[in-house]
C-alpha cells in the first residue's frame, strides 16, 4: 500500500507547499487534500485489486482452486525435502536411534584417534 497511498499528514503538507508558491488558492487547498486522499485510495485499491487477480490466475494455472490447496502442497513439499535431507546426511529416522548414548562426553565429541604407527622397544630391565 505505501507504494501508491499517500497520507492525510503529507497530503497536507504538500497543499500547503502549493499555496506557499501561489499555485493553489487558500480556500481550496482542503479540497485538494481530499483529492490527494482519494486518488492515492484509489490507486492503492486498484493495485491490491490488480495484484490480487494475478495470484489468483497464476494460482488457477498451477492447478490450484483456493489457498488451502496450495498450503497442502506446500506441507507436502517440506516434508519430502525434509526426509530427503535427512537421508542425505545419513541421520535418517530420529525414531530408529538407540536409546543409549555415549558413555561419557569425550565420545561423542571426536572419534577415537588412531594408534601410531611407531612402536617403542621395550623398557631394559635395570641391574640385570
Amino acid at each position: 500500500m505505501a507504494l501508491t497511498q499517500i497520507t492525510r499528514a503529507r497530503a497536507e503538507e504538500l497543499v500547503r507547499e502549493l499555496i506557499k508558491n501561489g499555485e493553489v488558492e487558500r480556500h481550496r487547498a482542503q479540497d485538494w487534500v481530499e483529492d490527494l486522499v482519494k486518488a492515492s485510495r484509489d490507486r492503492s485499491e486498484a493495485l491490491v485489486t490488480m495484484v490480487r487477480g494475478e495470484v489468483s490466475h497464476q494460482l488457477k494455472e498451477l492447478g490450484f482452486t483456493n489457498i488451502d490447496d496450495l498450503a497442502k502442497k506446500v506441507s507436502e513439499v517440506l516434508a519430502r525435502s525434509s526426509s530427503a535431507a535427512r537421508q542425505a546426511t545419513g541421520r535418517g529416522d530420529k525414531s530408529k536411534k538407540s536409546k543409549k548414548g555415549p558413555a561419557n562426553k569425550a565420545d561423542s565429541r571426536a572419534p577415537a584417534k588412531k594408534a601410531s604407527a611407531a612402536k617403542k622397544a621395550p623398557a631394559k630391565k635395570a641391574g640385570a
